[in-house]
């Protein structure tokens, strides 16, 4: 093992400074099965010459305002694989028990992916509403915004392309209606469905979110696993102020609220409505 190397990967008291940056700054808990990742990634960020060593990588995220590099490490570190239509069942819950029962009056149907990646949820939620309320009704009453802490991911949720090799996950109706060939290799989302949407960055960690209107849906799932409980508490209470009234809260199946005080109440796996 070289000396920078094993300064790298000996250097406990620099990992765990950096540890409590992430956790400070964006609330993601780094846990120890973690951390020999954020040494691979440190240790790339050295062999680029960006920085000299460990120390070096700690005072520039001290210093830095944008808390570019600390994203940059967190998204390496905490990026969860996504698809369209995953954990199905969400969607069909919706089609059937939430958007029967939705009342649309002058108001928009808001409806909020909170951590979007790189926009199969939205894109599939999209979908979902599109078919169930009619293409018209969809584009003239609802809004849709998709949130990440990745600017990275944001852009390509913009873009609305993809691998066809994803387009399997996507059922042939839905195939046919909202979704095009770009290429031999690639597919995009329809335009139209495009103009409903809306991506912004935004920090779940941050004490308050800046939006004026209330959502009536929120998806903000396999993000919980990544904050400790004190966070995940404080993102659901902020969830809740910015809900209307009987919103709802999906997160994802392997997640739970159960030991959070949050007013949410439980309904079905991942299903969860305004207290």
């Amino acid at each position: 093992m070289s000396d920078q190397i094993e300064k790298v990967f000996l250097n406990q008291r620099a990992i765990q400074r950096i540890r409590l940056l992430i956790h400070k700054r964006l609330g993601i808990h780094i846990k120890e099965g973690k951390e020999s990742l954020l040494r691979q990634r440190l240790w790339k960020l050295i062999q680029s010459n960006e920085f000299k060593d460990l120390n070096e990588i700690c005072d520039h995220i001290e210093n830095e305002k944008d808390s570019g590099l600390l994203l940059r490490l967190a998204t390496l570190i905490s990026t969860n694989h996504t698809y369209f239509f995953r954990e199905k069942s969400h969607f069909d819950y919706l089609q059937k028990h939430i958007l029967p029962n939705v009342k649309m009056d002058s108001n928009k149907l808001r409806v909020w992916s909170a951590a979007s990646s790189s926009g199969e949820e939205v894109y599939t939620l999209c979908m979902v509403l599109a078919e169930s309320l009619g293409k018209d009704r969809f584009l003239e009453k609802v809004a849709i915004l998709g949130t990440d802490i990745s600017q990275r991911v944001l852009q390509k949720a913009e873009y609305g392309h993809y691998l066809k090799e994803n387009m399997s996950q996507i059922p042939p109706n839905y195939r046919l209606n909202y979704v095009e060939s770009v290429s031999k290799d690639t597919f995009c989302i329809k335009e139209e469905l495009k103009k409903v949407c809306l991506f912004r960055r935004l920090n779940l960690n941050m004490p308050r979110y800046p939006f004026k209107q209330k959502f009536h849906i929120i998806f903000c799932r396999n993000v919980f696993i990544y904050f400790d409980m004190p966070t995940q508490e404080s993102i659901c209470n902020e969830f809740a102020r910015h809900a209307a009234p009987d919103a709802w809260l999906f997160i994802s199946q392997t997640e739970t609220l159960r030991n959070l005080n949050v007013p949410w109440k439980y309904v079905t796996p991942g299903v969860y409505r305004k207290k």
